[in-house]
This record gives C-alpha cells, sequence and structure tokens, in this order.
C-alpha cells in the first residue's frame, strides 16, 4: 500500500511549480529573443556578391577557370568560423615544422613544391649547404633552387615588408627530409587585391600541400578611409643581434630572447579593417611597435608564430 505521507512529500508545492513556471517562460522568452535578432540580422550581415578577380589569378588560388568568384561582404560571422579553424590548423602546421619563413610579393605565387633540392655542391665547387638561418637567406635560396621564385620574390626581407609588396607567402618546412631534399610542410598565401565590379578589396587566405589547394577561406571589404591592411607580417630576431649595430630601423626588432619569430595578421570577417578608424600613432621610431601599431582593432586573428618551432 501507497504511503500518503511519502506521496504528499514528493509533490510540487504551488511556490515551486510557479518558480518553474517563472523560469520556463524566461528561457523561452530569451530564445524567442535571440531567434528575432538572427532573423532581423540575417540579411544584414550576409551580402553575398560577385567579384571579378581576373581568370588568372582564380586559375592561380583556386586551379578554377572563370574570372569571377561570389563571396560575403564583411562583417560575415559565419566565415569569421572557417576563419578561426583555418588560424588552428595553421598553428597546427607550425607546431609541426622545422622552419617558417615569411616572403611578401606584389604578384601571385606559383611556387608551391613538395621538395626542395638541397644538396652540397650543386655546383660543382663543392660549396657547404646553404644556413637557412633568416626569411632573406630562405628567398635566396629558393631563388637558386626555384628559378621562377626570383621573378616572384624580388625584393630582400630583413623585418617589415615594403609597402609596395603587400602580399605574402608562409612556408613552412617539414623536419623530415629526403636525402638531398626539403619536404615542404605546407604553404600559405594571403593575397589583398582590388575586387573588380564592386570595388573594395578581395581578401583570400589558401593552404596548398603538394601544390595543391586544401583549404582556404575569403572575403570581400568594402571601401573605406582607414588605414591600409598591411604589413601582414613583420619579423623579430634574436636578442642577441643586438651587438651589431645595423641603425634604428633594424636593430629595434631584435628583442627575442629564443627562436626568431614572427607577428602574422590574418584578415578577419567579422571586421572590415578599411573601416577602422586611421591610427595616430604613439610609439617612437625606436620601438618596433611605429611599424604595426596602426594594425590595432584591424583583426582578432593576429598570431605569433617561431621562426623554428622544432628548436
Amino acid at each position: 500500500m501507497t504511503n500518503p505521507l511519502h506521496c504528499r512529500n514528493s509533490a510540487w508545492t504551488f511556490v515551486e511549480m510557479l518558480v518553474a513556471m517563472s523560469l520556463a517562460a524566461i528561457f523561452l522568452g530569451a530564445a524567442s529573443l535571440v531567434y528575432a535578432s538572427i532573423s532581423a540580422n540575417s540579411k544584414r550581415l550576409t551580402t553575398l556578391s560577385e567579384v571579378s578577380i581576373g581568370s588568372a589569378t582564380k586559375q592561380n588560388f583556386y586551379d578554377q577557370s572563370g574570372s569571377t568568384v561570389r563571396v560575403y561582404t564583411a562583417p560575415n560571422y559565419g566565415k569569421s568560423a572557417f576563419a578561426q579553424e583555418f588560424r588552428d590548423l595553421m598553428l597546427e602546421d607550425a607546431d609541426r615544422s622545422s622552419a617558417v619563413f615569411c616572403l611578401p610579393r606584389s604578384i601571385n605565387n606559383s611556387i608551391r613544391p613538395e621538395f626542395l633540392r638541397y644538396l652540397a655542391g650543386d655546383d660543382g665547387a663543392n660549396l657547404p649547404r646553404p644556413r637557412l638561418d633568416t626569411p632573406e637567406a630562405f628567398r635566396r635560396f629558393l631563388a637558386d633552387v626555384e628559378p621562377t621564385s626570383a621573378g616572384i620574390y624580388d625584393s630582400a626581407i630583413r623585418n617589415v615588408p615594403a609597402t609596395d609588396r603587400p602580399n605574402v607567402s608562409i612556408y613552412m618546412l617539414a623536419p623530415d627530409t629526403d636525402n638531398g631534399y626539403i619536404r615542404v610542410r605546407a604553404v600559405y598565401e594571403i593575397d589583398l587585391i582590388t575586387a573588380g565590379g564592386i570595388g573594395g578589396t578581395y581578401a583570400s587566405v589558401r593552404r596548398y600541400q603538394n601544390g595543391v589547394l586544401t583549404h582556404y577561406y575569403d572575403i570581400h571589404y568594402a571601401s573605406g578611409t582607414g588605414d591600409a591592411f598591411q604589413p601582414l607580417f613583420v619579423a623579430f630576431e634574436q636578442k642577441s643581434r643586438a651587438a651589431v649595430n645595423e641603425g634604428q630601423a633594424i636593430d629595434r626588432f631584435k628583442l627575442a630572447e629564443g627562436s626568431p619569430f614572427y607577428l602574422i595578421w590574418l584578415p578577419d570577417p567579422a571586421i572590415n579593417p578599411f573601416e577602422v578608424a586611421p591610427w595616430t600613432k604613439t610609439d617612437p621610431a625606436s620601438s618596433p611597435r611605429d611599424a604595426y601599431e596602426h594594425m590595432s582593432g584591424k583583426t582578432s586573428f593576429m598570431i605569433a608564430l617561431p621562426m623554428f618551432p622544432n628548436l
């Protein structure tokens, strides 16, 4: 026989029912407000446009024919999620690499090899292998083993890319090698080009492995009055190099306690950098921040990568 007292103690009181109903109403109300906000902003924040980038560029970027791409205009938070995944992949690749080299350029890149020849004495003089200890050393080495690259990376690089070299390729070298070759783990590319047809800037961020496009995201930025979205990276050298005076413009980047490293800025689909108000510089020319402080607020995807991750 059921104990009446037990049943009475297990039932909900009127106050408990009232509290439960109130909480349910609050949750349902909040969900309705969120849904209404999403519905109201779905069209405003999902502008899809057709941008002309040229047939040669589309073939180079995506191995596709035609000259136009359909792309969302910033801000777009769906694309921002893609950018987040892309950044995580980039960090993972860097963590598994033995060296990372950033090379600025003004034209499209076509050098995305799986291996790079790395033999001593290729010129018959039995010379020692080149030391790939700086981006400039890698640029010169690349020109020797991939002669076409000399026309793409035609400007020396030390710390800050020249303003007329707004795009960048990032070569990540794998620690494993075959006899006489260096394996290229991945090549990342960031390009910001004029968006044909609708104006503004088309940003494309891509990853290649063995010459094949594996991941990418893109976004269109409407024209604005803000500062240019560059430099895309700056390179910091080891602090010990400060023992040699090479002038303020170079010496200010000799700050790394351990491995030299980069700061890299990826385009952010959630922020139009060209609509961010122009920056008023506050840092002196003796500070490395003088070269990139205007990048503040232009993206949430700034990352730091060691030049030699495995060290």
